[in-house]
């Protein structure tokens, strides 16, 4: 019975364990603490600080802020299996717990979806103007005048069916 804390240091040596993910790099700081009571143990997991991803507009790297809270229960049984999102089922003669997964899906559940470099104080992002240049140079402009007289015949009868409705 009884509460202990774990501070962990997370960089790029924790990163190259895990092949083909979103970060590869980082700064991250992560407190576990252990709560153990009589029937289980419960993990608190509080990971905050950066890491670095590529930005899905300009396809630079740059500096993520993660910061997430999550709790997970451990509990005593014949088999070790996983019983949903929160609840690990482990041998009653275990004696020790590898939480390296847990803490790198905690890390990747707390990146945003899109990965986008933040706004400065002026409003504007970071990304690499050369880039964005040659995105709206190559992008399609669905209101150009060009696109409307270049309309394909084979779907005019089509169209007319629309049109009936």
């Amino acid at each position: 019975m009884g509460s202990h804390e774990f501070d962990f240091q997370i960089d790029k040596k924790f990163f190259d364990h895990f092949d083909g993910g979103i970060a590869e790099d980082g700064d991250v700081q992560a407190k576990v603490i252990l709560e153990k009571q009589s029937a289980l143990i419960v993990l608190w997991f509080h990971i905050s600080g950066t890491v670095k991803v590529q930005c899905d507009r300009c396809l630079d790297m740059y500096d993520q802020a993660v910061a997430s809270e999550n709790r997970v229960f451990i509990k005593y049984g014949e088999d070790s299996f996983e019983d949903g999102d929160d609840v690990i089922w482990v041998d009653v003669n275990e004696h020790q717990v590898n939480i390296a997964q847990m803490l790198y899906d905690f890390i990747m559940l707390a990146l945003p979806i899109r990965q986008v470099h933040p706004k400065d104080k002026n409003g504007k992002r970071a990304c690499n103007p050369e880039m964005l240049k040659k995105l709206k140079e190559l992008s399609y402009n669905s209101n150009s005048a060009d696109q409307e007289e270049q309309s394909d015949s084979r779907w005019d009868d089509l169209k007319k069916l629309l049109e009936n409705e």
